[in-house]
């Protein structure tokens, strides 16, 4: 009954190299399995190869190869409708989550962005984003200032978003990584943020991922100042924000140093239940 229904949300998708093969025709399948219609717009980002047919999703290419945040940015200046879902290649989208994202987004004019919880391609939880952001979202000047101090939710996968605020936000930075942390950023200064643990999409964890590669405490470092550096010339970031940049600075420096720590921890107890083995 929704087939003469027109696509309110537009979904993202940048692809080049090996994520433009079979994990891209299942990410998109399981988009056109949503009870409602989607855009469904693929960056080419400058691929060596041709994408071939995918199920009548638009493709538009990059001129030449760009970072993962400016290739998101190339496919949100032409989203017309107005949510957005950008969306991983190799990731595959729950039965009815678009449904839901739409609805929820629909209740509130003042929510910029809504988003769901995530499963690992094993069925549990992905440990990020916390339980907890749930609870966070409801107070929405603590939530600004702990997302500018460390990432708590994200703006790519089962989450949608009202896309003139995130292009009136800048969008994503210019990089191939942090450049998520940063589009949120400047959208919780647009509008609240709502959360739900119901999840919507099954993460694929891949060897020699973007993530994977950009996760070392040299990148961590420069996401964090990427941040600080959209706080400052972001014109929609509150006068409270910026007078807060030191003590923001140092929010993100403790929060590095328990990353570090809890990191190194945990591939002790990796080491250690090796050993016992």
């Amino acid at each position: 009954m929704h087939q003469d229904l027109s696509p309110r949300t537009t979904v993202v998708i940048p692809v080049w190299g090996s994520y433009g093969g079979q994990a891209l025709h299942e990410a998109v399948a399981s988009l056109r399995a949503q009870p409602i219609p989607a855009q469904i717009l693929i960056v080419d980002n400058a691929s060596d190869t041709a994408l071939g047919d995918l199920d009548g999703a638009e493709v538009v290419r990059t001129p030449n190869r760009l970072t993962l945040g400016q290739a998101r940015n190339f496919g949100l200046q032409r989203v017309q409708t107005p949510y957005v879902v950008v969306w991983d290649a190799d990731d595959v989208m729950l039965p009815g989550t678009l449904e839901l994202l739409e609805r929820e987004i629909d209740t509130a004019p003042d929510l910029a962005a809504f988003g769901l919880s995530i499963l690992e391609d094993t069925g549990e939880r992905h440990r990020w984003p916390r339980r907890w952001v749930a609870s966070l979202s409801r107070h929405p000047k603590i939530f600004t200032l702990v997302h500018c101090i460390w990432s708590v939710w994200p703006t790519t996968g089962s989450t949608i978003m009202r896309a003139e605020l995130l292009r009136d936000g800048g969008g994503y930075g210019a990089y191939d990584s942090g450049d998520d942390w940063v589009a949120g950023v400047s959208l919780v200064f647009r509008g609240r943020v709502g959360w739900s643990e119901r999840p919507g999409r099954v993460y694929q964890i891949r060897d020699g991922s973007i993530w994977a590669r950009h996760m070392d405490l040299s990148h961590q470092v420069a996401h964090a100042r990427e941040v600080r550096t959209r706080i400052r010339h972001d014109h929609g970031s509150p006068g409270w924000v910026r007078r807060a940049l030191p003590l923001i600075w140092l929010g993100q420096h403790v929060a590095l140093i328990g990353h570090v720590v809890k990191a190194a921890l945990r591939r002790a107890g990796i080491s250690r239940r090796a050993d016992r083995r």
